[in-house]
């Protein structure tokens, strides 16, 4: 019952760590928040760094959709386009109102947005297609189910690289436009490339392995010594602290997961700006709520665990020492007493 209370303390004491501090979430908020007010300045670049950060902290349709927005703004068709449909994609099984209406939003998006993207060809025939080739775009692998088909790529210089063993290696350089171009790269048969068009291959080297890691020493086993009895009332005290535990506890998380609904609500209103005010203003408040119950539910578990371990640790009381009485009888004296 020892091992079963620690544990379940330990977990009770992460999931209140991380329902307290929330740090993933707050800073994905405000990062959000950022991006939208540096869009709306014209900085572009911050913006999407922003929106971009705040979706790896905390992934949201919201978020996603904003992103691509910026990226299209950035001149980045074909990353926009595919983070629109990113967005169609998660929110393609959607049944509230909420999610319906950034399904169509994003489906709307990215049908605008195809007709602009621009695409790469890179082209390996038959005769090209010796053993050990890799090609490359840039620090990227091509994958030979990726040859000779239109990829959808922003605008820019690419450098494409091609090599293979026993064979000499080659690149070239090839630009796209930002909207609307089409391009196509052959590779050519690098057994009969002419010595002057060789190049030496830029493809990426593989990354170093991992470190070891070094198994921490075992420690060693903590000596134990004989519990003695302890008083009955003793062993209820931590249990009835244990049980205000889970009610605290429990209390939090449900004001937390409250305070995630509204938030996300918050996140969800394009419309109207007093109504995401509102919605961002109640979930505070049902967020401060669960903080205090989980304040309280962790000191209620210190409490609960220190009173178990006092009550574990209490020693049995010394054995009485030896008493020896010498007392008279019919054939003399004798020893009595206890030993």
């Amino acid at each position: 019952m020892h091992r079963s209370i620690a544990i379940v303390f330990v977990v009770f004491l992460a999931w209140s760590s991380a329902a307290l501090g929330q740090p993933a979430g707050a800073q994905a908020e405000e990062l959000f928040r950022q991006g939208r007010d540096l869009l709306a300045a014209g900085k572009v670049v911050e913006a999407c760094s922003a929106f971009e950060e705040s979706q790896k902290l905390e992934p949201a349709v919201t978020t996603l959709l904003n992103l691509a927005g910026c990226r299209e703004k950035q001149g980045q068709i074909a990353t926009a386009w595919g983070l629109f449909l990113d967005a169609v994609r998660q929110t393609r099984s959607a049944t509230d109102a909420t999610s319906r209406q950034l399904h169509d939003v994003a489906q709307a998006r990215a049908k605008k947005l195809e007709p602009r993207v621009s695409k790469l060809t890179v082209s390996v025939p038959q005769q090209s297609q010796i053993d050990g080739l890799e090609v490359a775009r840039g620090g990227d692998r091509i994958n030979a189910g990726m040859w000779n088909r239109a990829l959808p790529v922003d605008g820019g210089t690419y450098t494409i690289t091609a090599h293979a063993p026993g064979s000499n290696a080659w690149s070239t350089q090839v630009t796209v436009g930002a909207e609307g171009d089409t391009k196509t790269v052959e590779i050519p048969d690098l057994r009969n490339l002419p010595r002057d068009l060789a190049k030496p291959p830029t493809l990426p080297s593989p990354s170093p392995p991992p470190p070891a890691s070094v198994a921490a020493p075992a420690s060693e086993p903590r000596s134990t010594r004989p519990i003695g009895p302890s008083h009955p009332s003793r062993k209820v005290v931590p249990f009835a602290v244990g049980a205000g535990v889970l009610a605290l506890l429990g209390g939090g998380l449900g004001f937390e997961l409250w305070a995630e609904s509204r938030y996300n609500a918050a996140k969800a209103e394009m419309m109207s700006q007093p109504r995401r005010d509102s919605l961002e203003s109640a979930a505070n408040t049902r967020r401060y709520v669960g903080e205090a119950l989980a304040v309280g539910g962790l000191a209620a578990g210190g409490a609960a665990v220190w009173l178990y371990l006092r009550d574990g640790k209490r020693e049995r009381p010394a054995p009485a020492e030896a008493s020896v009485q010498v007392v008279p009888t019919v054939t003399g004296l004798a020893l009595a007493g206890s030993f």
